[in-house]
């Protein structure tokens, strides 16, 4: 059985390299067993079922748990909470010019989260440390959708990361000119690069501007390439909570109530959470704004000149008033448009339209059609009922709720709840069936709504893709300004998918030490609820042919409520040898209604195949990919066992995958188990610090089972 949820990106880096050796040597398909080969078969068919639903629908799958085993604690809640009672959340902020709203509300729930983490208000907090608290957007958005450099941007040798990784990561598609910071994204684009490194940052290092910080589209808004990891809190969790907003066969909307006990359970814990809906109105931008984003997004049209781009710029953001154009100079703005909308002719020339008219064509979102369709289609357009509701009275209410099952398109920040908000703050005539709201803080500024927050309904029909995120604050834990990360999957993922066995299917990674180190963390992505992992750490024969091929140093099991990205912190760190090759193997166990199963968790993403082949599926329907994803996985990285079957490398798993069917549009990326390194020579500084020079003696000690030396850190 698959479980999937489909993302906008994920971006991780490996910072030591791995020496492939002996491990290139990998088994061939056809050496497989009858249970391993038909536990891939499986397997693949079971990837055919996200890439189909990807290519044809470019919706969010959100059945996560649709096997949750959930026990309510509904009556522990209170009829009313509100985060900034506790003074830990931030200022309202404003994303303008970008679409950047996954980004503002990632950086929100953040904030909120390390204040509660610290025990500190946000006055405290800035009181402490002589700043606010407050997280940069712009870092998180320009490197999630900005691959990682080419190997020939380099001279040999001086490639910052590993090279074998070298280009993985978003690209544009060469006939789009939509800048990275409009490809959009979510909350499980934001737990992707997070768990990467890609920062959180403060704010301060990375200020949301241009380059001169102004909020000017037309302004340079990239980063140097040596900001790409920088951290200023690590993540710990990021938790995908189950939606409220569910789905039967058919595709009709269904209440979930775990998912409304779910937020309000990280709400209790001082988290504010991330949540996507569909929004119906766009964020209020000022006609300037509005005409440097058309020019932004004008450039290098053929045939059309600076100057005219500027005069067309000027009439439809309403910097020049209608008013004020002579009917000549009307024709002249329909013969830019014409060349703008890269059409033959003026589709106008003979239908006799008067002023009036021509300036609503000029004006329209439709120009091309005829004039009666394209009053048909704006009429259409506005006779839809919004879904949100807004009193013109004191106190203002902004009440929002989606009465229809359809796909979201903003991302915002939960920071309470009302059990009793009423129905009659919604729209007449599209309710919601019960009450009860979410606090929401939205990333338009505030002059928008209630000082930039809004009510959405508990039933909204497309509330989705909920999270919540957890990061280390701890000040006494110095190690993690040292910690390597240890990874391969460098492409930002759409999707992550957990794949169900009724017997045990094992996952693993393959890493080199590069130096003396001390294991301390080992992370792993997880797709359902209550998952059991258990992580076997091993050091590797020099002729290790898979990651069990050497001594067993340790195994742990820990357990995670939700789905998401989890760090495991070891609870006795590893001291291993430099250049010492270690398998990390992963194990998931799962309960559902019909028992324990045991989960397989990867991750992909759109191909370069797939652009053309999904922007064809939807001409119609004005549904558009700009971009795709390219993936490195090389032989000797990642390995999948099934049962006690042989060990398969993970690139021919994924040729078996592509062999026929949809999964051919998929870019399939490692398996997401990473490794936390420290070097040992810091650690004994530290230590030595701390100790007043009596170094590690005492910290050390021989493990009474493997006789490998463990450090115990306490």
């Amino acid at each position: 059985m698959k479980k999937t949820a489909l993302c906008m990106f994920l971006a991780v880096v490996m910072t030591l390299s791995l020496t492939t050796g002996a491990f290139a040597e990998h088994y061939p398909i056809s050496g497989l067993s009858e249970s391993d080969r038909n536990a891939l078969d499986y397997l693949g068919s079971e990837l055919q079922k996200p890439a189909k639903t990807l290519m044809r629908t470019g919706e969010d799958v959100d059945d996560l748990y649709s096997e949750v085993l959930w026990t309510s604690v509904g009556d522990t809640f209170p009829e009313k909470f509100d985060l900034r009672d506790r003074s830990v959340v931030t200022s309202v902020k404003d994303q303008s010019p970008w679409g950047t709203c996954w980004t503002f509300g990632t950086m929100g729930a953040s904030e909120s989260s390390i204040l509660s983490a610290m025990g500190l208000t946000a006055e405290e907090y800035a009181e402490k440390y002589g700043e606010e608290m407050d997280l940069s957007e712009k870092h998180l958005a320009w490197f999630t959708t900005t691959p990682l450099p080419a190997a020939e941007d380099y001279p040999e040798g001086q490639y910052p990361y590993d090279v074998s990784q070298a280009g993985e990561g978003v690209y544009a598609l060469e006939d789009t000119d939509v800048t990275t910071y409009n490809f959009g994204g979510n909350y499980f684009l934001s737990t992707s690069s997070l768990a990467s490194g890609v920062g959180v940052v403060k704010e301060a290092l990375v200020p949301y501007g241009d380059s001169e910080g102004n909020p000017d589209p037309t302004g340079d808004w990239s980063l140097p390439e040596e900001q790409r990891f920088t951290q200023s809190f690590e993540l710990l969790n990021a938790n995908m909570l189950p939606a409220p907003a569910g789905r039967d066969e058919d595709g009709n909307y269904v209440y979930r109530p775990e998912g409304t006990e779910a937020i309000k359970s990280e709400l209790l814990k001082g988290r504010a959470v991330g949540i996507s809906f569909k929004a119906d109105q766009s964020m209020p931008q000022d006609p300037p704004a509005v005409r440097s984003r058309l020019l932004q997004h004008l450039q290098g049209i053929d045939g059309v000149t600076e100057e005219e781009l500027e005069q067309y710029a000027d009439f439809r953001s309403g910097i020049t008033e209608p008013d004020s154009v002579s009917d000549e100079q009307l024709e002249t703005l329909k013969d830019i448009t014409v060349r703008i909308f890269e059409l033959d002719a003026d589709p106008y020339a003979d239908a006799g339209l008067d002023r009036e008219q021509t300036i609503r064509v000029l004006k329209s979102h439709y120009f091309g059609d005829d004039y009666d369709t394209l009053v048909a289609e704006e009429e259409e357009d506005a006779a839809h009922i919004p879904y949100l509701n807004f009193t013109g009275e004191d106190p203002i209410i902004y009440a929002h709720y989606t009465y229809e099952p359809v796909q979201s398109n903003h991302a915002v920040t939960a920071v309470g709840w009302d059990d009793s908000f009423p129905v009659s703050a919604f729209r007449e005539g599209y309710q919601p069936p019960e009450p009860g709201a979410w606090i929401v803080k939205n990333s338009w500024d505030t002059d928008w709504g209630d000082d930039g927050y809004f009510w959405l309904s508990y039933y909204d029909q497309s509330l989705c893709g909920i999270c919540s995120f957890e990061y280390v604050v701890d000040d006494a834990n110095r190690e993690m300004d040292h910690l390597s990360l240890l990874e391969y999957d460098n492409m930002p993922a759409e999707i992550i998918s957990s794949t169900l066995f009724d017997k045990p299917v094992y996952s693993a990674n393959v890493f080199e030490t590069g130096e003396d180190s001390v294991l301390q963390y080992v992370s792993v992505m997880t797709g359902d609820m209550n998952t059991s992992v258990t992580v076997s750490v091993y050091l590797l024969d020099d002729n290790a042919v898979n990651p069990t091929d050497g001594k067993l140093l340790k195994s742990e099991t820990q357990s995670f409520l939700y789905a998401g990205y989890h760090r495991m912190e070891l609870s006795e760190k590893l001291l291993l040898p430099k250049d010492a090759k270690i398998g990390l193997v992963i194990l998931e166990r799962v309960p559902t209604e019909n028992g324990q199963k045991y989960a397989l968790t990867n991750t992909g993403s759109l191909g370069e195949e797939a652009p053309a082949v999904f922007n064809e599926l939807h001409k119609d329907d004005g549904i558009r990919i700009n971009r795709y994803c390219k993936a490195v996985v090389n032989p000797g990285e990642s390995f999948v066992s099934f049962g006690q079957g042989s060990w398969l490398d993970w690139t021919l798993a994924i040729e078996s995958f592509k062999d026929d069917g949809d999964c051919v549009y998929v870019a399939y990326d490692n398996l997401p188990i990473k490794a936390y390194l420290y070097p040992y020579e810091e650690l004994k500084k530290l230590h030595d610090l701390e100790n007043d020079g009596d170094g590690l003696s005492g910290a050390v000690s021989i493990c009474p089972e493997c006789g490998y030396i463990l450090i115990n850190c306490a």
